[in-house]
């Protein structure tokens, strides 16, 4: 776990300290997603670049070494010492899927240009909650949704005007600014993501003010959804592209409806088929009888034949709910049969049960 308030480099990026390159390369990306400046919901430049000085640190064996030893005085070879996200010429090949997915193209070590690449947008869950026997049917409902979408004012440029964007006076276009350390290893040239335009080359003049900038606005939106018939508890659908706008023409994100489906006292399910019990006298369980039963779709007659034991389940075919992949077809409903022994009796029915049981002579016993 990312501890962004640590000075301990392996805290910065949630690893152990006998981690592998492979997890601390695994670490750096996922943190470096989530804290880049672009990013418009978790994004801080801070924390990005010091997620950069602790990978720069750790993915060098040499550096990584004297680090262990020696802590962060150890790598001090000039004023400040500071890493500030940079990553050494060296390096650099290690990171350019890293950096694919914050600008369009890796960084060399002799520099070059970054370009801002498209990027989807962020993804957002919705609940959506039914009751037990309402998941029978089909549903329509109506959610509201508040995703970023590309700024009608501004168009998605985040400017006033198209003159009001130039090129950034920082890194001079650029998206990278690099300077040369001298520490104990020699001279480490390092390149980092420019301040002042978070990479893009390019700086606002005169923001747009509706979104400040950003080219992003959230805007309230009510959608219709169809809940399908025979949903269950748990299920999962994806309303594609109607998450947040994607950044430098990317594609948007989307919605995902987390479906809960309530409980019911009488009934219990399993895929699209119902369990239910059911209370009978051992009489009537003895020479059969119909009895109602109640269903997801009203009450229905339930035969029992003569002789059901206790413990029997009877079938009553297609009475379950609609399969969620075939809605024509529906599961069943299997009634488990109780057979209840009378208590209280009266004078008259003890003697009939007597009688019986002097017919029966112990032939239900079973030893």
């Amino acid at each position: 776990m990312v501890t962004v308030n640590s000075e301990d480099y392996y805290e910065l990026l949630g690893v152990s300290r006998d981690a592998s390159e492979k997890d601390i390369k695994s670490a750096y990306k996922k943190a470096a997603r989530k804290y880049h400046p672009d990013n418009t919901e978790t994004g801080s430049e801070e924390t990005f670049k010091k997620l950069g000085e602790a990978y720069d640190v750790l993915k060098d064996s040499q550096k990584k070494t004297i680090y262990d030893k020696y802590g962060k005085d150890g790598l001090k070879g000039m004023g400040g010492g500071a890493y500030g996200g940079g990553f050494n010429g060296a390096g650099f090949e290690d990171l350019s899927d890293v950096f694919s997915s914050f600008f369009g193209g890796g960084f060399g070590a002799g520099g070059g240009r970054a370009r801002s690449r498209a990027r989807q947008g962020h993804d957002h869950s919705v609940d959506i909650r039914l009751d037990f026997i309402d998941a029978i049917k089909e549903h329509k409902k109506k959610i509201r949704l508040n995703p970023l979408k590309s700024c009608k004012a501004c168009g998605g440029k985040g400017a006033e005007k198209d003159t009001d964007i130039v090129t950034c006076s920082t890194c001079r276009g650029a998206g990278q600014v690099s300077t040369v350390q001298n520490t104990i290893l020699g001279q480490i040239r390092q390149a980092t993501t420019c301040p002042s335009c978070n990479g893009t080359g390019s700086e606002i003049k005169n923001p747009c003010k509706p979104c400040k900038g950003k080219g992003l606005k959230r805007e309230d939106q009510e959608v219709e959804v169809t809940i399908p018939a025979g949903v269950y508890d748990g299920a999962t659908m994806r309303l594609a592209g109607m998450g947040d706008a994607g950044s430098h023409g990317g594609p948007s994100g989307d919605i995902y409806l987390q479906i809960h489906v309530g409980k019911h006292k009488n009934f219990e399910r399993e895929g699209a088929n119902v369990f239910s019990q059911i209370n009978i006298g051992f009489a009537d369980a003895a020479l059969g009888t119909e009895v109602d039963v109640s269903t997801l779709r009203g009450t229905e007659k339930l035969k029992v034949k003569a002789g059901t034991q206790a413990g029997e389940v009877i079938n009553l075919k297609k009475l379950g709910f609609p399969m969620i992949n075939r809605p024509s077809n529906n599961g069943d409903h299997f009634v488990k049969i109780n057979v209840v022994t009378p208590n209280n009796l009266t004078g008259k029915e003890k003697d009939l049960l007597q009688e019986l049981q002097k017919l029966r002579q112990g032939k239900d016993t079973q030893v």
